[in-house]
């Protein structure tokens, strides 16, 4: 390697002879002043020389240390890498040989199995062709026994039929008179049984049971015996139903209505659910469950049928009109004043909606609503005066 500072001694020994020669040509020098001279000279090759270091060589061997933290790093990276790589690839192998490959053994075991298996069904078992063989050689037989036989068997056959032809005939006769009068019952208990119905129906009208069991419309005081009559007839018609003799449609609502009326709520939900599964077209059914689905605190069911109902006639009043108080109770008072504004809507007749919307306003704290909806109230009340 060449030495940075070589260049320097040169030029101090050519500097030296320069100054020898001059010294001969011109004057002489002193110790004194060539001593400071070659002191000057060599505080400038020292300057010189640091600066030359400082600026080249410094900056170059910092490089190189920068240069090999990154090295370093780098390689240290590398090697984790590949550390990892060798990892995940011993581990997929272990892997590949827990999942992929059994122990031969556990095979050689089940092949044992078998063996032995095999020759115990060879021992107790029929072979497949040996079981067909012997299956036919029985159907050969069995045909050539029954051929032998058939005609015997065949006689014997038809005096059987003959006897029991015979049995047969002769309780037809026996019977005879017992199907007619199975038949003229049948036809009484029909007669009897519409007999019953246009009664149920009439004397309902005559006790002023409504067919709708409203607030408004609803007979809060009904005579004791009428609805005595009226329960015996309905216990009659579900005798009659006990015979396999099938009432009217409308007959399953009448008879929901008196077991409303004396009480039995229960057994009017399930008369009235009878009656719509025959006739879904008959809207006082879904009115009347709604109200006492409500009164039995069932009021998501009674929710649930009024709004069937309403698909099926969205333009009935007294459906929305219903669906709307059961709402009211149930504190929905959005859903309420919606189906009361329905229901006024198709019947602008039932002023008293007016009166209800303006409460219910008056809840929500809808003061302009309410004061709207009761002075329509005032001046529709006042008209019809």
């Amino acid at each position: 390697m060449k030495l940075p500072f070589e260049n320097v001694l040169k030029r101090l020994e050519d500097i030296k002879k320069v100054v020898s020669a001059s010294s001969k040509n011109r004057f002489i020098k002193t110790d004194k002043q060539l001593s400071l001279i070659l002191i000057t000279t060599f505080i400038v090759s020292v300057a010189a020389l640091f600066s030359y270091w400082f600026f080249e060589e410094k900056p170059y061997y910092d490089n190189l240390l920068s240069e090999k933290d990154e090295l370093i790093e780098s390689l240290k990276f590398t090697r984790d890498k590949q550390k990892k790589i060798h990892e995940n690839t011993v581990d997929a192998y272990e892997k590949k040989l827990t999942t992929e490959y059994v122990l031969k053994s556990i095979y050689d075991d089940k092949i044992n199995d078998f063996e032995q298996k095999l020759t115990s069904y060879r021992n107790d078992y029929l072979h497949k062709e040996e079981h067909a063989k012997q299956v036919a050689e029985l159907e050969s037989r069995l045909k050539e026994e029954y051929a032998a036989k058939e005609h015997q068997v065949k006689s014997d056959y038809e005096q059987k039929i003959m006897m029991l032809e015979q049995k047969t005939a002769v309780l037809e006769d026996k019977n005879l008179d017992l199907k007619t009068t199975l038949q003229e019952s049948a036809d009484f208990i029909r007669e009897e049984k519409e007999i019953l119905e246009e009664t149920l129906v009439s004397e309902r009208k005559r006790a002023f049971i409504p067919s709708l069991v409203l607030p408004e419309t609803k007979n809060r005081i009904v005579d004791a015996n009428a609805l005595k009559r009226l329960v015996t007839i309905k216990d009659k018609l579900k005798r009659i139903e006990e015979m396999d003799i099938a009432l009217k449609p409308d007959i399953y609502f009448e008879m929901g209505i008196i077991s409303y009326y004396n009480k039995q709520h229960g057994e009017a939900i399930e008369l009235w659910e009878n009656a719509l599964s025959l006739n879904k077209n008959n809207f006082k059914i879904y009115i009347c469950l709604g109200v006492v689905y409500a009164e039995e605190n069932m009021a998501d069911h009674a929710v649930k049928i009024l709004k069937r109902a309403i698909e099926i006639n969205p333009k009935y009043s007294t459906l929305h009109l219903t669906l709307a108080r059961i709402y009211e109770q149930k504190g929905a008072l959005d859903d309420a004043i919606y189906e009361y504004s329905r229901a006024l809507e198709l019947n602008p007749e039932t002023i008293d909606i007016y009166n209800t919307l303006g409460t219910l306003y008056e809840k929500k704290g809808l003061k302009e609503e309410a004061r709207r909806s009761f002075a329509q109230y005032e001046k529709l009340k006042g008209v019809n005066k």
